[in-house]
């Protein structure tokens, strides 16, 4: 294992002293400035600290993966990817220069929008119609999130200047009307079946911290000396987390655990990958009783990633066949879908192409949003306008 965290950890690159000042800001909660988005397409995988810091380490440049392809297209084995349409954004109090961070639950996109002459606001689109509605007012801010889950929207702010103290809002899009959960050290929030999930700065630590919509009832999932990051719900019963202690260096891998919230068991599920840049975190999901994850494997000094299903409900991990282009910059399962390097169609038990041909470093942050047999994207080429599509995932009968 410490030959693989070697190896791992010289293809990730060193760890900058700015990314290290920034979790010791996190931990003790110093002050610190929040900096402006550079671009709407990178998301920091923690809070940073202000811009005028200057490492004295060489940084080295992300590795460039294309994660939804293969070097040569798999053969047709009943699913795929069926007729691309582009969503043309109409309605709406403001003008959208840019969409990134984004989630869908059926027809609704969500997503943080870069607005024309200054500022970000949290937007919901209706993919059918690609009408817009925005749901918090534009601000020159930081925005984490959203995400969407039946009639809740939820994400975390924070202004541009302040101390480590933010806000945590729900939007209802039945009732038309936004809420605050609290303000605090709120990072990555997570929502399915009404149930909200967080990391938060508290006592020393980072801990994975709840609320559920439906009873207005506080959780506690993991708490205590350690950095929780990253949760994802999976359910109103199991919802996933990563762990690790305070490094003295960015990790390579990290572990991952699914927590119980009806028996408070807490359980080992195996060890993820943690890259050092923007797709910080979106290794993992999961989806009722199943959780993907991307894993690491070293043969013959040669790094071979491996895309992990765990089973809750009979507690055993399966690798999954699939090609081996490299790391995917995020991974995505609902029901019988799997999207990670490829995509796959777990009723089937085969792989399939997800956007094959595609230019696919104009995915806006390597990034596809997945619902109900749905796929939405957005890409971006260089020195060009943003353009949003959808496309639905088609199996053969």
């Amino acid at each position: 294992m410490n030959r693989v965290l070697s190896s791992v950890r010289r293809w990730l690159g060193p760890l900058t002293l700015i990314t290290l000042a920034v979790v010791l800001a996190i931990i003790f909660g110093e002050r610190r400035e929040r900096a402006k988005l550079a671009s709407p397409t990178f998301q920091s995988p923690l809070p940073s600290l202000s811009p005028t810091i200057k490492s004295p380490l060489p940084t080295m440049p992300p590795v460039q993966t294309r994660p939804y392809s293969t070097p040569t297209p798999l053969p047709n084995q009943g699913v795929w990817v069926g007729p691309v349409s582009e969503v043309t954004l109409t309605g709406g109090d403001i003008t959208i220069e840019a969409l990134s961070s984004l989630d869908l639950d059926g027809d609704m996109l969500v997503s943080r929008a870069s607005v024309r002459g200054g500022g970000v606001s949290v937007v919901a689109v209706d993919l059918r119609t690609g009408q817009v509605q925005r749901l918090s007012p534009v601000a020159e801010r930081s925005i984490e999130g959203p995400r969407i889950s039946g009639q809740y929207v939820a994400w975390s702010e924070y202004p541009l200047q302040m101390d480590n103290v933010g806000e945590l809002h729900v939007f209802d899009l039945t009732r038309t009307r936004e809420f605050t959960v609290g303000q605090g050290l709120f990072h990555w929030p997570d929502l399915n079946d009404g149930l909200l999930v967080w990391q938060e700065g508290r006592g020393g630590g980072i801990g994975i911290y709840g609320y559920d919509l439906a009873t207005n009832r506080t959780l506690t999932i993991a708490q205590g000396p350690f950095l929780h990051s990253f949760p994802r719900v999976c359910s109103r019963q199991w919802v996933i987390y990563l762990k690790q202690g305070l490094p003295e260096h960015w990790p390579s891998i990290v572990d991952l655990y699914a927590y119980n919230l009806l028996t408070g068991e807490d359980i080992l599920i195996g060890q993820v990958l943690l890259p050092r840049n923007a797709s910080a975190g979106q290794q993992h999901a999961c989806d009722g009783r199943r959780i993907a994850w991307l894993g690491v494997r070293e043969t013959d000094a040669t790094l071979t990633f491996e895309q992990h299903l765990y089973d809750l409900a009979t507690r055993t991990d399966r690798i999954l066949d699939l090609p081996n282009p490299g790391a995917a910059h995020h991974v995505l399962i609902e029901d019988d879908l799997l999207i990670s390097m490829v995509g796959y169609d777990l009723q089937r038990d085969v792989p399939f192409n997800v956007l094959w041909g595609l230019p696919l470093d104009q995915i806006t942050g390597g990034q596809l949003a997945l619902s109900n047999n749905r796929l939405a994207w957005t890409t971006q080429p260089y020195g060009g306008s943003q353009h949003l599509y959808t496309a639905f995932i088609i199996r053969q009968p």
